[in-house]
């Protein structure tokens, strides 16, 4: 069975990572897809697990199609009777570069095909993604349901300008933190890194206090595991922000997270002791987001021996801060194009 693994383009190399160290081969990847083979089994796994993928899909079927006709075949042709036993719903519809561009239309003609195959018995719901690219229709059944995995259940609020909680946990990842050394967050914010950090270190699964929609599927209740409650304590855990208030956002979340001993202190960056021999991870203020005055060429001055990576969204930082980053990846958050840069 091949599976469909989404994330943040850009960021396939955290989410292949995380794959390879799961125990996945990688069959392909291309932006913002890792595909996998799989089996029934793993899709809990890979749901609860995965901290830097937004979505598990089944890949049901895949083939070319430049009519109607054809959509109306190929769809029918899908075992669905294998997979689905209550209502399918058809949650999103992409078509780039292809003869069939209507979507209402391909919407309907699926429905058609579908229905004549589906005898509905329970009232389980079935999300599938339509993916039409250059005339090949992909037809995905969603296994993780309404809220990507991005969605963990421990931020209700967050700062002026949060960052997704897959992403948090993608800059953990590629930083390649060994978990012993500390881990600080000079512009914490609501504390995403950290929380990310925290349930990384203690390889608790991410989403433990979430819902899926394939939860109470027929094929795979055999394979859902009881969900656990962790409680995660951590010692080596330090943000630090100007603003008071979010740090008790911050620390809310930590609290919904199950989390204790993360440190939090209400520090100016410019005011910071020293550290040495640690790790930076940071998405500091900046651009429309949120206005700042902020000297980033302190951060070697504080930061004595350190590894750090941080989420610019100037191209000319290296530049700025006249130092040259041993790497750098490109991605997209909140809308903006951002630089991870990564000095050690």
């Amino acid at each position: 069975m091949k599976l469909m693994i989404t994330c943040t383009a850009g960021l396939e190399g955290a989410t292949a990572l995380e794959l390879k160290n799961l125990g996945y081969k990688i069959v392909d990847s291309q932006s913002g897809r890792i595909y996998i083979e799989g089996d029934l089994k793993d899709i809990p796994r890979l749901n609860l697990f995965l901290r830097t993928a937004e979505r598990v899909y089944i890949v049901l079927v895949q083939d070319r199609v430049e009519t109607f006709d054809e959509l109306y075949n190929v769809i029918y042709s899908v075992n669905w009777e294998e997979f689905v036993d209550g209502k399918v719903l058809i949650s999103d519809v992409s078509v780039r570069n292809s003869k069939l561009s209507a979507k209402g239309a391909i919407v309907s003609v699926c429905y058609a095909a579908i229905n004549k195959k589906i005898l509905r018995k329970t009232n389980n719901i079935y999300p599938i993604r339509l993916i039409i690219k250059n005339n090949i229709l992909q037809v995905l059944l969603d296994t993780t349901g309404k809220d990507a995995l991005s969605k963990r259940g421990y931020r209700l609020k967050t700062s002026k300008a949060p960052l997704r909680e897959t992403i948090a946990a993608a800059l953990v990842l590629l930083s390649r933190w060994d978990k012993k050394s500390s881990l600080i967050d000079p512009f914490c914010g609501s504390g995403t890194i950290l929380i990310e950090a925290a349930l990384y270190k203690e390889n608790v699964p991410p989403s433990f206090l979430r819902y899926f929609v394939s939860e109470k599927w027929s094929i795979l209740k055999d394979y859902w595991p009881e969900r656990k409650k962790y409680k995660v304590n951590v010692d080596n855990l330090f943000g630090f922000d100007i603003d008071k208030e979010v740090l008790k956002v911050a620390q809310e979340n930590e609290k919904r997270a199950n989390i204790n001993g993360i440190i939090y202190e209400n520090i100016d960056f410019n005011n910071l002791k020293k550290f040495e021999n640690c790790w930076v991870v940071t998405n500091p203020p900046y651009g429309e987001r949120l206005k700042n005055d902020i000297n980033f060429s302190k951060l070697w001055d504080i930061f004595v021996d350190s590894k750090i990576y941080i989420l610019s969204p100037d191209s000319n930082f290296e530049r700025l801060v006249q130092k040259k980053a041993r790497k750098k990846i490109r991605f997209q958050n909140s809308g903006i194009w951002v630089w991870l840069y990564m000095f050690y």
